[in-house]
C-alpha cells in the first residue's frame, strides 16, 4: 500500500469484505469526478449501524500488525455512533508496511447532507450532489468546486445539480429546461430559484446572499464542534500521566477514548434545537451586515433550516 490510490482501493476491498456500508466523499469524490487532481488525504461516510464492524475491523488490522492504526492528535469523536449519528467525525491515521501514513476521516451523519446518494456508475461514492453540498463551507476554494458539481450532474440529466449552480446566467439558461412540474421541489430545497422567472435582475445579489448564509453557517456549526471538543479535551488532559495519542494498540486507544468521552460528557448532540436556530440566527445577522441584506430578501432567499443544519 505504498500509494494513496493502492491504499484506498484496499480500504474499499476490507469494508466491503465485512459488510460495511460506506461512500467515499470530500477530495477524492472530487478526484473520482475529475474535479480535482490529487488528494493525499479521504473521507468516508459509514452507515451508523456499521460503525461497530469498522471499529472492529480496524483493531484486527492494528492487532494483526498489516498496518498500524491510531487515532490523530486532534480526534474528533470516538467510532461510535452515540456520537457518530450526531454529527461528529472522527479522525483516524493509518501507517501501511511502506511506513507511509494515511489519514482518513469518517462521518456517519455528514455536514449538510440530508440522505446519502450514491454515484450510479460507482456505489462506493458519494453522488456529486452530496459531494457539492458537503463543499458548501467557509473556504473559498471549496465554491469553485460546488458549481463544478452542480454543472456535472445537470450534464449527465440530474436537473438538482442547478440546486448549487452559481453563476446567474448559467441558472437562467439552466431552469429554462427544467419541466414545469419538477420545479416546485427544486425551489423549496433552493427558495433563490423561485426568483428566476420573477425577478432575474435580481439573481446576481441573491446567489451572493445565500452563499455568505452558507459560509456562515458551516462556520457557526464548526465552531460548535470544535469549542465543544475543546473544553472535553482540556478536561481530561489534566488527568495524571496524561498522553494522546498514547503510543498503544487501537483497541487501547479507543476503550481510553470512549472512557474519557463519557467521564467527562463530551455531548452526544451539541447542536440541538436551540444551538441549530442560534447558528441559523448568526448566519442571517452576518448576512445583513455583510451584504446588507434586509429581513424580506432573507427570508425570500434563505434555504430552510433542515437543508441548512440537517
Amino acid at each position: 500500500m505504498g500509494s494513496a490510490k493502492k491504499f484506498m482501493r484496499q480500504f474499499q476491498q476490507e469494508l466491503h469484505a465485512v459488510g460495511i456500508r460506506f461512500a467515499i466523499t470530500s477530495g477524492q469524490a472530487c478526484v473520482y469526478f475529475g474535479i480535482q487532481q490529487t488528494t493525499k488525504d479521504s473521507d468516508w461516510i459509514i452507515v451508523p449501524e456499521d460503525l461497530f464492524r469498522l471499529q472492529a475491523m480496524l483493531v484486527d488490522a492494528d492487532t494483526s500488525k498489516s498496518v498500524q492504526v491510531s487515532y490523530r492528535a486532534i480526534c474528533g469523536a470516538p467510532l461510535d455512533r452515540a456520537w457518530m449519528s450526531n454529527g461528529w467525525t472522527s479522525h483516524i491515521a493509518v501507517t501501511d508496511t511502506d511506513s507511509e501514513e494515511h489519514h482518513l476521516d469518517f462521518f456517519s451523519k455528514a455536514p449538510r447532507v440530508t440522505e446519502l446518494d450514491r454515484d450510479a456508475n460507482d456505489p462506493d461514492y458519494a453522488s456529486r450532489l452530496v459531494v457539492a453540498q458537503m463543499k458548501k463551507t467557509d473556504r473559498e476554494k471549496d465554491w469553485p468546486i460546488v458549481f463544478a458539481l452542480g454543472r456535472q450532474a445537470v450534464s449527465q440529466g440530474d436537473f438538482r445539480g442547478v440546486l448549487h449552480g452559481q453563476d446567474a446566467d448559467w441558472l437562467v439558461e439552466t431552469w429554462n429546461t427544467i419541466p414545469e412540474n419538477e420545479r416546485a421541489e427544486l425551489i423549496r430545497w433552493r427558495p433563490l430559484l423561485g426568483s428566476i422567472d420573477s425577478e432575474p435582475h435580481r439573481l446576481r445579489r441573491a446567489i451572493a446572499i445565500e452563499k455568505q448564509l452558507w459560509v456562515s453557517i458551516n462556520r457557526e456549526r464548526y465552531g460548535v464542534y470544535k469549542r465543544t471538543w475543546k473544553d472535553f479535551f482540556r478536561k481530561w488532559r489534566r488527568e495524571a500521566d496524561f498522553r494522546w495519542p498514547p503510543k498503544t494498540s487501537f483497541d487501547e486507544q479507543h476503550h481510553m477514548l470512549s472512557l474519557a468521552a463519557r467521564k467527562y460528557k463530551l455531548p452526544m448532540d451539541p447542536l440541538k434545537d436551540s444551538a441549530r436556530l442560534e447558528a441559523l440566527a448568526q448566519s442571517r445577522a452576518d448576512a445583513a451586515e455583510i451584504l446588507l441584506a434586509s429581513d424580506e430578501e432573507l427570508a425570500r432567499i434563505a434555504p430552510p433550516l433542515e437543508v441548512l443544519l440537517p
